[in-house]
């Protein structure tokens, strides 16, 4: 996690891997709930035909993209902050090794 006083920046390494975890826990969740959702809408769905199911599968298709896209964004935002943490630490051994 970042803090921000007097105009200078702090980080803490121990925050950017909690929110790493977090971030890869509530994707695994939203997933999950996706899926149960998913599963109700296609037993009620089941009986449907001609153009009501046609309609259905259409949509259905948006929706399956949508997760996706929606599960890849929270994964890829975990690496990013990852990838930051590692940066500034970096940064900051770079840093120490002047002294």
């Amino acid at each position: 996690m970042a803090n921000v006083h007097d105009g200078e920046m702090a980080v803490k390494y121990g925050g950017l891997d909690a929110i790493t975890t977090e971030l890869g826990a509530q994707a695994a969740k939203l997933e999950a709930d996706l899926q149960a959702l998913k599963s109700a809408v296609l037993r009620v769905a089941a009986g449907w035909e001609g153009e009501a199911a046609e309609a259905f599968g259409q949509k259905m298709k948006e929706w399956d993209t949508n997760a996706a896209n929606i599960h890849s964004a929270l994964v890829t935002i975990g690496h990013k902050v990852t990838d930051a943490s590692g940066d500034y630490r970096g940064s900051d051994l770079k840093a120490a090794s002047y002294f």
